[in-house]
């Protein structure tokens, strides 16, 4: 059975009496109330508040008051109840308290929130590395807003604190990885998890560990950081995935939403690029991104036929390891040729899309017909038009 919304509730109504419900139900306010769930969840047991999304027979998609998402099998269900509260978001305090429940200190966590800041740090690294990430993630949050409602695009504030969670060593991040059913290659040191709605990454230029003169990392200057041999390839990673926890809590994209992957890891690969004069290592202006550009030429070379539709059509060619170097390189340069010139329709793109729930109908006809809604149907030319722009770069 194909899950369905929350209006299934009403789904033995008949017309007149579903048609009723639902003029009550937009005129007048009704909330289905909190629900309360008891469920397992990783091997351990759970207690969350919040709201049925999605509902069938095979098992629930369950928002909880800090935004994580569960999908709960009945075999993994407890108990459950519910009341007529309005879901709430938790309070900072309340949210800072969960945290320090999950991420005790007695196990070497620290959490650093700062007043007006859109995140929620919890760090095991030094303070300084945390205090860094934090300053370079509320940069990346203004920046990347900033950049597309300059442009038209209709975004939001987040609903819930942003969570990032640091570790100070590479085993104890895989090990949170494998805790949340990820199996990540070993060269992959940061990620943005979509059901967590939290970015997770390593220390990953061993910033704790550097001295000057006697002085602990916490009392190190940020340059100092930035002056290891890693630092600007680590920034990069840092920003694409905030970049991704941005764009799915400001409106940009919807999570689970079939959003075109293409466009998810273009937005990032846009915005990625460090800034080595910068006090912090990044400038929101977008930059072209070296690296993909190199690629992308070499990709041209081939002349493959018809990349662009290719990609917006499969998603798949962005997670095949034989084909994904070559395909992110081609979902920056056409982000970033879009972006650069033709704005206008880039946007009007972006917002159709951003109103796509998790449940709206996909398929590579769809993706087409939407594409083309925006850019036309001239394949040939947007292609041999992409090439001579990036040739130009």
């Amino acid at each position: 059975m194909r899950i369905v919304t929350i209006f299934s509730k009403c789904a033995k109504m008949n017309f007149r009496n579903f048609f009723i419900f639902i003029l009550i139900f937009f005129c007048f306010d009704i909330s289905f109330g909190l629900e309360y769930i008891e469920f397992k969840h990783g091997g351990i047991v759970r207690n969350e508040s919040g709201e049925v999304l999605i509902e069938a027979q095979d098992g629930l998609v369950f928002k909880a008051r800090d935004g994580q998402y569960f999908v709960i099998t009945p075999d993994d269900m407890i108990k459950r109840s519910s009341d007529d509260l309005p879901f709430s978001v938790y309070s900072i305090r309340e949210h800072i308290e969960r945290l320090e429940c999950e991420f005790p200190r007695e196990s070497g966590y620290r959490i650093m929130e700062k007043e007006r800041s859109h995140f929620l740090i919890v760090y095991t690294t030094s303070r300084g590395f945390a205090n860094w990430y934090s300053q370079l993630l509320e940069r990346v949050y203004y920046g990347v807003k900033s950049y597309w409602s300059n442009r038209g695009l209709k975004l939001t504030e987040p609903e819930f604190p942003l969570v990032a969670i640091i570790y100070s060593n590479r085993n104890d991040f895989f090990k949170h990885a494998e805790a949340e059913g990820l199996t990540l290659s070993r060269n992959i040191l940061a990620y943005y998890n979509k059901l967590t709605n939290r970015v997770v990454l390593c220390d990953l230029a061993g910033f704790e560990s550097i001295r000057n003169g006697g002085k602990k990392a916490e009392t190190l200057p940020i340059s100092q950081y930035l002056r290891q041999p890693e630092a600007f390839v680590n920034i990069a990673t840092v920003v694409h995935e905030a970049t991704h926890q941005v764009s799915m809590n400001n409106g940009m994209q919807q999570r689970f939403a079939p959003y075109p992957l293409w466009v998810a890891e273009g937005i990032a690969l846009f915005h990625e690029m460090p800034d080595k004069k910068d006090r912090l290592g990044w400038d929101p202006t977008p930059k072209v991104n070296e690296k993909r550009l190199n690629d992308l030429r070499k990709y041209f070379q081939k002349m493959p036929i018809d990349p662009i539709q290719k990609m917006i059509k499969d998603d798949n060619l962005l997670r095949d390891p034989n084909t994904v170097v070559d395909n992110y390189a081609m979902a920056w340069g056409i982000t970033y040729f879009l972006a650069k010139t033709k704005g206008t329709q880039f946007c009007k793109y972006l917002n159709k899309l951003a109103k796509k729930d998790p449940q709206a109908d996909d398929s590579k006809e769809i993706r087409i017909k939407e594409f083309e809604e925006c850019f036309g149907n001239n394949w040939e030319k947007l292609y041999k038009d992409c090439g001579n722009f990036i040739k130009k770069l």
